[in-house]
């Protein structure tokens, strides 16, 4: 990849969203969920969902982990390392949040599936890549007075981390195929 306009080749992509909800926007509409079967890790793990929409859509006990947030960067560390992403972007990622997650005693996340992802937020690329892996990681924190409302997503987090990879959708052969040009994006957001 070349940044537009010049010959500088680069091997990333970096993009900041605003994160304040904007109440002067008019609603999204309702998504339908993606008429692509449910893995079965998804279906015997979780609940399914309406889809992705920023500003509105939040953790609950139906679709999450929770953890002390000392007991997070190796979880993250083994699901990413499970989501496929290499040693460098694993880093990056938790380095990352890992002020924001330090900021509560307990945290709840989820990863986001990919076509739920990819209907809030469409990327195009030229050239078109053969696999393209997006990663996008929902948290909140859980004060330890609630923890009791999250004991399901506590339980959960014993789980093999490898059940996020039916959630998100990873082609895990395509997406270690270096002959292949492959697009990572990671992502997140507090809410």
């Amino acid at each position: 990849m070349t940044v537009e306009g010049s010959s500088t080749e680069i091997a990333y992509i970096f993009w900041e969203a605003e994160t304040e909800f904007n109440h002067d926007l008019p609603d999204s509409p309702p998504m339908s969920r993606s008429s692509t079967p449910l893995p079965e890790t998804r279906r015997e793990t979780l609940r399914p969902r309406i889809g992705f929409v920023p500003g509105t859509t939040k953790c609950s006990p139906h679709d999450s982990v929770a953890l002390s947030v000392q007991d997070v960067p190796p979880y993250l560390e083994k699901a990413l390392f499970a989501l496929g992403l290499h040693a460098e972007a694993r880093t990056s990622f938790i380095t990352y949040w890992l002020p924001s997650f330090l900021k509560h005693e307990h945290i709840a996340f989820r990863f986001i599936p990919q076509v739920d992802y990819e209907a809030s937020a469409p990327l195009d690329i030229e050239p078109k890549p053969d696999v393209v892996t997006r990663v996008f990681l929902l948290f909140e924190g859980i004060p330890s007075d609630w923890l009791g409302c999250w004991e399901e997503t506590r339980q959960r987090s014993l789980a093999d981390v490898s059940m996020w990879k039916g959630i998100v959708g990873v082609d895990d052969t395509r997406q270690s195929d270096w002959t292949l040009f492959r697009v990572l994006e990671w992502g997140g957001m507090e809410v």
